[in-house]
């Protein structure tokens, strides 16, 4: 008998309104233009400063709670939210979002499989764990949660265009 014990959960929520992800797309290049990007994860692209839930776009503040009050029956708050916008050439270091339990990523563009994750079994031998990282893909308006503590990192963008997203940390109680 086989126990798989440790899983880790990772949602993928598709159907964003095109309207919605074209706003906050327009959105990303107008932050970028009234302020100074920050140097945490980012090598080469441009990562906004982090800003508070309530200064979100109403209409995406309130399309994001209703599918989280959906998902979780804890409450579920957004403490932190930022632009991340990389053109060709661009990517981030492998990290985590430590003091939230969810990172999430609401893509505005396709991430032509960038996003990587790194297995929390990293010391395990290769042949038990099959692999030890997954590249995700997503499309535009899709929504990615998973859990605070994976160490993940996005791929250098190869396209001629920007790869762009918002990234958030939740906390569940």
């Amino acid at each position: 008998m086989r126990h798989d014990l440790f899983s880790t959960p990772v949602w993928q929520i598709e159907g964003t309104p095109q309207v919605l992800v074209d706003k906050l797309y327009e959105g990303a290049y107008q932050f970028k233009d009234r302020h100074t990007g920050v140097n945490l994860t980012n090598q080469g692209g441009y990562q906004s400063p982090s800003f508070c839930w309530e200064d979100f776009h109403p209409q995406a503040k309130e399309y994001l709670e209703h599918l989280l009050n959906d998902m979780f029956t804890e409450e579920c708050n957004i403490g932190n939210w930022w632009y991340n916008i990389n053109g060709k050439g661009a990517w981030n270091t492998p990290h985590t979002h430590a003091g939230c339990d969810l990172a999430l990523v609401w893509y505005l563009t396709d991430n032509d499989g960038l996003l990587n994750l790194v297995s929390p079994h990293t010391q395990r031998n290769n042949a038990l764990e099959k692999m030890n990282q997954v590249k995700l893909y997503a499309l535009k308006g899709d929504i990615i949660l998973f859990p605070s503590d994976i160490m993940h990192y996005v791929k250098p963008n190869q396209r001629d265009t920007d790869r762009i997203c918002i990234s958030m940390n939740l906390r569940l109680s």
